[in-house]
């Protein structure tokens, strides 16, 4: 079960979507992250793709981020995420876009929204496919201070980004895990 691992909120075990769907981040690869991530958080707008449980936003917020976005399909992800807003009493912090990410963010990016914190961790299946689509809205929508992440599968390639205006700064694995850092 995910939990909140420091700030505010420290040790709250979140909802997890029912079933075997999901995959959640382990703790050491979420510790390690917000670890580099360090003070960045505070203060931030958050946006997590594929939420699942909501774990990253719920942990950026409980570190100081201002706001989290959260796009998610799954209908048993989505029970978790409202549970887990409930639960920490963030519902004015939380705005939670159910429904395709290719029409949320298209949403998104025609109404200017910006974020400086974006975290990506699609299906591994379909990773490939989804990042590669993922590389046309999502330098439109990150400030130009902001950092991109995106948690893939070990041993797969994590493809560096078509457009010029992002540069991969990092990659670090844990587990079955790698974290990659981008910035423009």
């Amino acid at each position: 079960m995910p939990r909140i691992i420091a700030g505010t909120h420290k040790g709250m075990n979140l909802y997890t979507p029912a079933g075997t769907k999901s995959r959640p981040t382990s703790d050491r690869a979420k510790e390690a992250l917000f670890s580099i991530i360090g003070d960045a958080i505070e203060g931030a707008r958050v946006l997590d793709i594929f939420a699942g449980s909501g774990q990253i936003a719920f942990e950026a917020l409980s570190r100081g981020a201002l706001h989290a976005t959260l796009i998610e399909r799954d209908s048993d992800a989505l029970v978790s995420i409202r549970k887990n807003i409930a639960k920490t009493g963030w519902s004015g912090r939380v705005s939670l876009l159910p429904g395709d990410f290719r029409r949320v963010l298209s949403m998104l990016k025609s109404r200017g929204e910006k974020f400086d914190f974006i975290y990506i961790d699609p299906p591994w299946i379909k990773s490939d496919e989804y990042i590669r689509y993922l590389m046309n809205p999502i330098p439109d929508i990150l400030t130009l201070e902001g950092l991109l992440v995106i948690e893939s599968e070990s041993g797969t390639a994590v493809p560096d980004w078509q457009d010029a205006r992002l540069k991969r700064v990092r990659s670090c694995q844990y587990g079955i895990s790698v974290l990659s850092f981008y910035q423009m």
